[in-house]
């Protein structure tokens, strides 16, 4: 009697138990993207990009509905609490932030401080972490917002598609953004989106889009610069994210050029203390196989993929050293993350520049060596159209 005394007692809790705070999805509005702008007058606007549920064969009158895809609510407040629940009272569901894709920062609220947002985002424990974060600039955040990319159901699911599966530009989520805003020895960094146009098939006009192109630098949560799409791509290879990249390099002499395409790369950071003087050595090594050959040379003989071989290095050197010369003198912002390398390296070295770490990174001697291998030439030759005599071997 008291074995089945025992596990009654150890079934009640499964009796009892059940999801008491779950959401009914009738009841929530999910939030795709968020744009944040600052007001002339100091306040902030918030401008949400909510979702349409509808079944998939909603119409009306033989038309189809399909174009609601999402709508837009948009309010003025003084910070994230105040935002809330403005925005909450012009919803008749509660908003769920679980499912939110991507964060746009306009650019006057960037250069101003994004400190207080990104703490009411990191505290309410229905943000999600791998929200993609984004500095818009040309335009508002919220003005983004609405424009209706050809593909996706909506502008917020377009950037996570550019970012997942094409891994285009700097790939920076809040969790990211977080962590190097905390950590010592690197600065967060994060993609630009800015305004474009495309020609409509049914019409003659101009309609609206959108691209990724640079990269925003941060240095106490406030924007301080942009890198364009050359400094960008020298970037992303310290970055974990970089999975292939496209290199065009121009041969000597003016015989041609020629388009790499890298499969897989590796980049190590080695710090070098001389007496007082800090100093770095970047080592870059990468793989790929040559895609285009606008030259006479035959790239099948070993001194012509020699040739080749050391353009390209050359390209990605002076590419290398035109990023880091920006970054170190002109931002003097170590987005890259040397002061994290040299505290692993070296942490006693570490604790006696971190106090001043920007001025020394401004003055540090970063050295840059590149090593790429070409697996595969395939089809690519001298131009079909030049005769035997024209190649050259």
């Amino acid at each position: 009697m008291k074995r089945w005394l025992r596990i009654g007692i150890l079934l009640i809790p499964l009796a009892i138990t059940g999801c008491w705070d779950r959401m009914e999805i009738n009841d929530i509005g999910l939030v795709m993207g968020t744009g944040i702008d600052l007001m002339e007058d100091g306040n902030i606007r918030a401008t949400l990009q909510i979702s349409v549920p509808a079944p998939s064969s909603q119409t009306t009158g033989g038309t189809s509905k399909e174009g609601d895809r999402f709508f837009l609510i948009s309010e003025v407040g003084k910070n994230a609490f105040d935002l809330d629940q403005k925005l909450q009272q012009k919803m008749s569901r509660t908003l769920f932030f679980s499912h939110r894709s991507v964060i746009l920062i306009g650019e006057s609220l960037a250069k101003h401080g994004i400190n207080d947002i990104l703490d009411s985002f990191s505290r309410h424990p229905r943000n999600r972490l791998k929200t993609y974060v984004f500095v818009v600039k040309g335009m508002k955040a919220g003005d983004l917002l609405q424009i209706r990319y050809p593909y996706e159901l909506a502008p917020a699911e377009a950037l996570k598609e550019m970012q997942i599966m094409r891994g285009e530009g700097i790939s920076t989520t809040l969790r990211d953004f977080l962590i190097e805003s905390a950590s010592e020895g690197i600065y967060p960094a994060v993609g630009v989106l800015e305004p474009t146009q495309f020609f409509s098939s049914s019409q003659n006009n101009k309609d609206e889009l959108f691209r990724m192109k640079g990269t925003a630098i941060f240095k106490s949560s406030a924007l301080v610069g942009f890198l364009d799409n050359a400094e960008t791509h020298a970037f992303l290879w310290f970055k974990k994210n970089k999975k292939t990249d496209k290199i065009v390099a121009d041969l000597p002499e003016g015989k041609g050029n020629v388009g790499y395409f890298l499969t897989s790369s590796d980049v190590i950071i080695k710090p070098d203390i001389v007496g007082n003087q800090l100093k770095f050595k970047v080592d870059i090594k990468g793989k790929g196989d040559l895609l285009e050959n606008n030259s006479r040379l035959d790239v099948g003989k070993t001194n012509n993929q020699n040739l080749i071989k050391k353009a390209l290095e050359n390209q990605v050197e002076h590419d290398m050293k035109v990023f880091l010369h920006k970054i170190q003198t002109q931002y003097k912002t170590d987005i890259v993350g040397f002061g994290q390398q040299l505290q692993r390296i070296n942490p006693q070295k570490w604790r006696t520049v971190e106090e001043q770490w920007d001025q020394y990174f401004a003055k540090a001697e970063i050295s840059v060596s590149v090593k790429l291998n070409i697996n595969n030439t395939g089809v690519v030759g001298p131009s079909l159209q030049l005769k035997e005599k024209e190649i050259m071997k």
